[in-house]
């Protein structure tokens, strides 16, 4: 299920491949000293893990809450909810935080947090492959095997961890601290061509980047002249950078994955739209979406 290990507490939630649509919240989940900036980062980390996600907004900056309400975030995001969400809980308990803040202006506070929690992948088998459509329709002998199970590794020691760090910053808002996302900046796509040397093609894309939101459509057209006297085949490879992000950008509709045949002389134009995954890891500000372009064969 897990393609390549995730560096941070926050990005492995995005990993995750869920049945559950829709969130119950129970209300179990209080918000913690919002005067305490270390509670704050604690609150928010272990209830991301958790993927109670309604607990974790309600530590998030008013800015960033005006930029998307709750039920947006929700949508985005894909809580946990039923007995996965108490599995989750459960978990997000044992995780360890240490945090060091560091002011940087009278407001706001930057700060690093190292934590110990428990590693997804290896919990994978017993939690059935996080699936919470799964976890939430079996039986209640069955659940309570797996609540037994987790304890008696927790007592045991036996539960293995991750170690990592995360970087937030934190801002006061009427003498309480909130996590600031910066929600309205947005991610920045950015395109760019890849063509193999001495090719005899032009191409122009209809533009070199894109600020868009998680959750969003974007589209790119690309205008293609082949300059030769004879046809040409080429493919028109997507190459998305960091590649560990790769699957946060969904092709909804793309008029060139399959290969093109470019007639000599004239301009082409083919075009693509793309969405991007509302669940992208937070803090993930850009992105490069590179054609990569390979000529299978010329007459």
């Amino acid at each position: 299920m897990f393609n390549h290990r995730p560096k941070t507490i926050l990005a492995w939630l995005a990993a995750l491949v869920l049945s559950s649509a829709t969130y119950e919240s129970t209300g179990a989940e209080q918000a913690g000293n919002m005067r305490e900036p270390l509670s704050v980062v604690r609150g928010y980390l272990r209830a991301t893990y958790a993927r109670d996600f309604a607990a974790a907004y309600r530590y998030v900056s008013s800015e960033d809450r005006r930029a998307k309400d709750l039920n947006q975030y929700l949508r985005q995001r894909g809580p946990f909810n039923g007995f996965a969400l108490k599995v989750a809980r459960l978990l997000a308990a044992m995780v360890e935080i240490e945090a060091v803040p560091t002011p940087i202006a009278e407001n706001r506070i930057q700060v690093t947090a190292r934590y110990q929690a428990p590693d997804p992948e290896k919990l994978s088998e017993l939690l059935l492959g996080w699936n919470g459509y799964r976890l939430n329709s079996l039986s209640p002998a069955e659940r309570q095997q797996i609540i037994e199970a987790l304890e008696k590794k927790q007592r045991g020691g036996k539960v293995e961890m991750i170690r990592g760090e995360e970087q937030l910053l934190l801002i006061n808002e009427s003498d309480e601290w909130r996590v600031f996302l910066d929600w309205t900046a947005g991610v920045t796509i950015s395109f760019r061509n890849i063509l193999q040397e001495r090719a005899v093609v032009d191409v122009n894309l209809s533009q070199s980047r894109v600020v868009t939101q998680p959750g969003e459509v974007f589209e790119i057209t690309l205008k293609i002249k082949n300059r030769s006297q004879q046809p040409i085949v080429a493919r028109i490879g997507h190459l998305v950078e960091p590649h560990g992000l790769a699957d946060y950008i969904e092709f909804i509709q793309c008029g060139f994955l399959l290969p093109v045949k470019l007639q000599p002389g004239i301009e082409q134009e083919y075009s693509g739209t793309y969405l991007l995954r509302g669940t992208l890891p937070e803090g993930v500000r850009r992105l490069n979406l590179n054609y990569e372009f390979r000529f299978l064969h010329e007459k």
